[in-house]
């Protein structure tokens, strides 16, 4: 039992310090316009490292968690339990989603080229990005269907990268991207805890001079 207990103390110490990447103020976000401001243009990867520590940016708009977004989800995955079928009478209220899900929709509540609306600055100097997947995720809340959702996002850390080697990439030991880490908060309209805290990590490949030594 004191190992338990250890164990479960840990856990929450971990998601409080994820969670304290991007507050959740629900009391002044639920009086904000539900259309939020377009995502700002970042025109060098030097603008992009200047916002380390800012403001988070976001929330983004709402998107609906729908009965029929969770059973096209459960097909794909072969997660059919049973508290995420209609009509299931769970402690929570009524079915919800799966927490995977949840996670899965970050690129449309967040990117601004996946169709979302999304809260996330354009790089113009960028080429292109990769998802390199999550340090941290914790499903602190469970989304109940027909809730809905929206997400928010604090750049907390970059680390430029080298070429390796020559080719069309350039000659080794050039600066050629930036590895960035995004403390990322998905919050459930109606409920006074996150739905999902996470550090998920990305990275942007561009023309970029190498940096003076």
């Amino acid at each position: 039992m004191p190992l338990a207990r250890a164990r479960a103390d840990a856990a929450r110490r971990r998601v409080g310090a994820l969670a304290s990447h991007a507050p959740l103020d629900l009391a002044s976000t639920s009086a904000r316009s539900s259309t939020p401001a377009p995502p700002p243009v970042v025109a060098s990867l030097d603008d992009w490292e200047a916002l380390v520590g800012g403001p988070p940016f976001g929330p983004g708009p709402w998107l609906d968690v729908d009965q029929a977004r969770v059973d096209a989800f459960a097909e794909c995955t072969g997660d059919h339990q049973w508290i995420h079928r209609a009509g299931a009478a769970t402690p929570f209220g009524g079915p919800i989603a799966h927490g995977f899900l949840t996670l899965a929709l970050l690129p449309a509540l967040l990117n601004p080229a996946k169709g979302g609306g999304g809260v996330l600055p354009k790089h113009a100097w960028a080429r292109h990005e990769l998802n390199c997947g999550f340090r941290r995720v914790r499903f602190v809340a469970p989304v109940r269907v027909g809730a809905r959702v929206r997400a928010r996002a604090s750049l907390v850390a970059t680390k430029r990268f080298e070429a390796k080697g020559g080719g069309d990439r350039g000659d080794r030991g050039r600066t050629i991207g930036v590895e960035s880490t995004l403390a990322v908060v998905v919050e459930a309209d109606g409920s006074e805890k996150p739905a999902l805290v996470a550090e998920w990590i990305t990275r942007q490949y561009g023309d970029v001079e190498k940096e003076a030594r």
